[in-house]
């Protein structure tokens, strides 16, 4: 059971689950994301870090940030999911809007929050869910969008982020060098001469980091990356070049399975 709202460039969803998952549902997007947990017991992957959403928390997710959620029991699950592209936001507060999204206005570098009920926020996303039913939707939605981020910027300054679960160091490594390296050929046999591991055992600790491989992981980020570019007019040959993809028809193939449809602008010569 769900209530939403949505337009081209926000998407907003209050829902309600009792039914559990038994593993993470792993992805990257193209967008910003603010989830709210209200209530149940699940956990998220996000990017090798583990999360344990306490009642009243708020997560933020960058676009192109690798993750995936698991409902970990059948105790009803109660959450706000909100997506939303930048271009929605007012060019003279965007940038302060979106600072908890890589770091915070403080800079206590986490994207977790709790005690998001003393700061009315349930309230913030119930007031753009009643966009619909104004019949100002197009006008008001982005307003109510940069008012419920101005109450995580509050949060951020009054320090009310917590710690995630912490990955292992040599995990850790490896994922800043993925990230640096995504437009360059990428193996695991170049992997294990770097970090001086098996390609077994390398694969088995990213694996338990992050819940999937090296390769999917990659795949991920780069198309995800690659979707950003052709959002910004380069052509989709170009984009799977400099995103890391040598061969064009596996770029098309990973676009297509992930995004359900073929990449936009693609040269039909």
């Amino acid at each position: 059971m769900q209530d939403h709202i949505e337009n081209e460039q926000i998407n907003l969803s209050h829902s309600f689950s009792n039914t559990a998952t038994d593993q993470y549902a792993l992805h990257c997007h193209p967008f910003f994301e603010v989830y709210y947990f209200i209530r149940g017991q699940v956990s998220y992957l996000v990017e090798g870090k583990r999360y344990e959403p306490a009642p009243h928390s708020i997560l933020l997710l960058a676009p192109g940030t690798f993750h995936g959620v698991k409902v970990e029991s059948s105790q009803e699950y109660e959450r706000y999911a909100l997506h939303f592209e930048k271009e929605t936001l007012s060019r003279e507060r965007e940038e302060m809007l979106l600072a908890p999204f890589f770091g915070g206005v403080s800079g206590r570098k986490d994207i977790y929050y709790q005690g998001a009920d003393g700061f009315s926020m349930a309230e913030y996303f119930d007031a753009m869910l009643e966009c619909e039913a104004s019949g100002l939707q197009g006008k008001l939605l982005p307003i109510r969008l940069e008012a419920l981020l101005s109450q995580i910027v509050r949060m951020d300054l009054l320090g009310h982020t917590a710690e995630a679960d912490v990955r292992s160091g040599t995990t850790d490594q490896i994922i800043r060098y993925l990230n640096r390296s995504l437009c360059e050929p990428v193996t695991l046999d170049s992997l294990s001469e770097r970090f001086f591991l098996s390609k077994n055992h390398l694969n088995w600790l990213f694996k338990q980091a992050t819940g999937t491989t090296v390769r999917n992981y990659l795949i991920h980020k780069r198309i995800a990356a690659a979707h950003e570019m052709l959002r910004q007019g380069v052509p989709a040959a170009i984009a799977a070049e400099k995103c890391g993809f040598g061969d064009y028809s596996a770029f098309f193939r990973a676009y297509k399975k992930i995004f359900g449809v073929a990449p936009s602008g693609i040269d039909r010569g």
